[in-house]
C-alpha cells in the first residue's frame, strides 16, 4: 500500500469521527460552520468536547423570539432563524446557549435559572474576544445589535456589569424568549417552604404552581403539569413524606452543587481577563463607538 496513504487513513478516521459529532449534533450546513468557529477558540474547543460526551441537538426555531430557547426533555436547543446571516454571530449565540447547556447539566437543575444567563453572557465575550471580533462583523446581519451590546458591556463596563445587565434581561417577562427566568434565591425560598408544608394541603399546591408557571413560560405543557399533579396527590400519605424528604434532600445538593458551579465560573472569569488584558485593550479601542446607556 502507498506509504502516504498509510499516514492519511489516520487522519481520514479522525476528520469521520469528527464529522460524526458535528452531524449527531444538527442537520443544518450553516450550524455545522458555526461550531467549526466555536471549535477553533480554547473556549470553543472545551465546550464542543463536553458536547461530544452530552449531546444536544441544536435547531432553526421555528416560533418568534430572537432569543436560545431550550427543549430540556427532548435536549434540543433553538436558536433564531435570522441569525444564519452570519457564521460568526451565530457561532456566538449558540456557544452562549450551549455553555448554559453545560452549566444545566453540570448541576443537576430541572430548569435554567438566570445564573446561568449571567455565566453564558461571560462566556460569549470571550469567545468572541478569542475569534477575534471587529465591529464590521456584527454589520453582516440585521439583528445582531442586542449581542453587540452585550459584548461591548463586557469589554467596556466589566463582566460583574456584563452580569447584572445579563440577569435583568433574563428575569423581564417574556413568554416567547421562555422568561421571565427563576432565580437560585427564589428557588431555595420555595423549597424552605414545601420542606415546611408537607402536613397539609400546601405542599401539593406549591409544586403545581411551580409546574404552573413553567407551563407560562412555555416550558412544560399543560398535560404534563396536571399529569404531575395527579400523580402526587395520588400516592399514600407515607409515600409523600418519604417523597417530600428526598425531593427536599435532593434539591439541597442541586443548589449546593450549582452554587460551587457559579463561584468557579467567576474565578475562571476573572483569571482569563488577567491573561488576555491586552486582547481586551484591542477589542476596547476596536468598539470605543459603543453607545451604551
Amino acid at each position: 500500500m502507498n506509504k502516504r496513504l498509510i499516514l492519511l487513513i489516520p487522519l481520514l478516521f479522525l476528520s469521520g469521527c469528527f464529522g460524526s459529532r458535528q452531524a449527531s449534533l444538527t442537520s443544518e450546513p450553516s450550524i455545522e460552520r458555526a461550531m467549526d468557529i466555536i471549535g477553533s477558540t480554547q473556549q470553543g474547543a472545551a465546550l464542543l468536547k463536553f458536547l461530544s460526551k452530552n449531546p444536544v441537538r441544536f435547531e432553526y426555531a421555528n416560533s418568534a423570539g430572537l432569543c436560545h430557547k431550550f427543549s430540556l426533555k427532548t435536549g434540543t436547543i433553538f436558536i433564531p432563524l435570522e441569525y444564519k446571516e452570519s457564521d460568526l454571530v451565530l457561532a456566538l449565540t449558540m456557544a452562549r446557549a450551549a455553555h448554559i447547556y453545560r452549566l444545566y447539566t453540570l448541576s443537576g437543575l430541572d430548569e435554567i435559572v438566570s445564573e446561568e444567563e449571567e455565566l453564558g453572557a461571560l462566556f460569549q465575550a470571550r469567545l468572541a474576544v478569542e475569534t477575534g471580533l471587529v465591529n464590521a462583523d456584527f454589520e453582516k446581519t440585521r439583528v445582531a445589535s442586542e449581542l453587540k451590546k452585550d459584548f461591548c458591556t463586557y469589554v467596556l463596563e466589566g463582566a460583574a456589569y456584563a452580569m447584572q445587565q445579563a440577569r435583568r434581561k433574563a428575569l423581564l417577562p417574556d413568554p416567547d424568549c421562555q422568561r421571565p427566568l427563576d432565580t437560585l434565591e427564589n428557588q431555595r425560598v420555595w423549597l424552605e417552604k414545601t420542606h415546611q408544608a408537607i402536613n397539609d394541603e400546601t405542599f401539593y399546591l406549591l409544586l403545581y404552581e411551580r409546574d404552573m408557571a413553567r407551563v407560562r413560560k412555555g416550558v412544560m405543557p399543560m398535560s404534563e403539569a396536571m399529569k404531575n399533579d395527579a400523580l402526587v396527590r395520588a400516592m399514600p400519605i407515607y409515600e409523600i413524606y418519604r417523597f417530600q424528604r428526598n425531593f427536599y434532600d435532593k434539591q439541597s445538593d442541586i443548589f449546593t452543587r450549582f452554587a460551587i458551579v457559579y463561584s468557579g465560573e467567576v474565578r475562571e472569569d476573572a483569571a482569563w481577563r488577567a491573561a488576555h488584558q491586552e486582547d481586551i485593550n484591542r477589542v476596547r479601542e476596536e468598539f470605543s463607538d459603543c453607545n451604551l446607556p
